[in-house]
């Protein structure tokens, strides 16, 4: 289905376009007393509405039923009890939901579908394709790291979504990492993907975890974004000094006691990279889960529903919209808009 109407609308009027946000469940975190573990779509427009944000990019939960999880070891199996492949159930609710239960609020979303680089991407290219027939779909986003696939992967055995992409002229975004002992979703694989496919633009989740030389060379590349999703928790990593941070030689150099200097010198920096998202629900991130090496991680870190909203108001309008709707823009419809 045509995404026109929406893009139209975007262009007539300046917007805080929030770029990371979910909607749906994980019965993962659930069964692990995890914290998020659910949103609707009519509660994020809910806060929306509370925090002055005008659209959001909306994906669905990051795991999916098709992938079987040992709450006590780092396995992943599959199964086709619930989905033929990933993400069938996941992406299809997220657009029935917007479109079909809550229609009144299908205006505020640009949804991105969910998929895994690695397993059974025909299928997947084949169903999403099917799904974007009937809705409106504005780019894919994957999360590889909770899935255990590789972004490796994407030019080889996700070839078939890799053209559907490019057929359809979407954006992908990607969660990021920099811990030693997660393979599967590095900043610097990232990079080396947006260098290869300079027609895809691509936007890394997380800002790219504050590793310094990627901020840089995602600068330096016309098809690369950087979003500042959960950046509260992330700043309060860094001042943890977190194996999922940037090392301290390696980071970009801030003050992390003060997360709004922080996005205040990242803007300042990188004026055409930087894009503004929450990741709502995920403000909050009280989860357990396994690194590759099978070792279990517990995190908590609390970020109230409205800091990350409140932070971005201590900005110069200028810096505002530059990053919640000017590259945010380009990174949804390209240099054309």
């Amino acid at each position: 289905m045509n995404r026109a109407p929406s893009k139209n609308i975007l262009r007539k009027k300046k917007a805080v376009v929030d770029a990371h946000t979910h909607v749906g469940i994980s019965p993962r975190f659930y069964s692990q007393y995890g914290y998020p573990y659910a949103l609707s779509f009519e509660d994020l427009n809910l806060r929306m509405k509370v925090l002055g944000i005008d659209y959001s990019v909306v994906f669905p939960f990051v795991d999916s039923r098709y992938y079987e999880y040992d709450n006590d070891s780092a396995e992943i199996t599959t199964t086709t009890k619930h989905c033929n492949f990933p993400y069938e159930l996941e992406n299809k609710n997220l657009l029935n939901e917007i479109y079909n239960i809550f229609p009144k609020y299908s205006h505020k979303a640009l949804p991105f579908l969910m998929f895994d680089p690695s397993r059974e991407t025909e299928k997947q290219a084949d169903f999403m394709e099917g799904l974007m027939e009937k809705y409106p779909v504005f780019g894919l986003k994957t999360a590889s790291t909770y899935i255990q696939s590789f972004i490796s992967d994407l030019e080889i055995k996700g070839k078939p979504i890799l053209d559907l992409v490019r057929k359809k002229e979407l954006p992908i975004t990607f969660h990021s990492s920099v811990h030693p002992k997660d393979p599967w979703a590095g900043v610097n694989d990232i990079l080396t993907f947006a260098k290869h496919n300079p027609d895809i633009r691509v936007c890394i989740a997380h800002s790219a975890r504050f590793l310094k030389p990627a901020l840089q060379e995602a600068d330096k590349l016309e098809n690369c974004f950087v979003d500042l999703s959960a950046f509260i928790i992330h700043c309060r990593l860094a001042v943890q000094n977190s194996k999922n941070i940037a090392v301290p030689g390696l980071r970009f150099d801030a003050d992390y006691e003060d997360p709004l200097s922080v996005m205040f010198k990242l803007a300042k920096t990188y004026p055409d990279t930087i894009i503004w998202g929450s990741d709502t629900p995920f403000n909050y991130w009280i989860q357990k889960y396994h690194t590759a090496d099978g070792k279990l991680i517990e995190d908590r870190l609390d970020c109230r529903y409205d800091e990350e909203s409140q932070l971005l108001k201590g900005l110069s309008s200028e810096i505002r919209t530059k990053i919640t709707y000017t590259n945010t823009m380009r990174f949804l419809f390209g240099s054309k808009i």
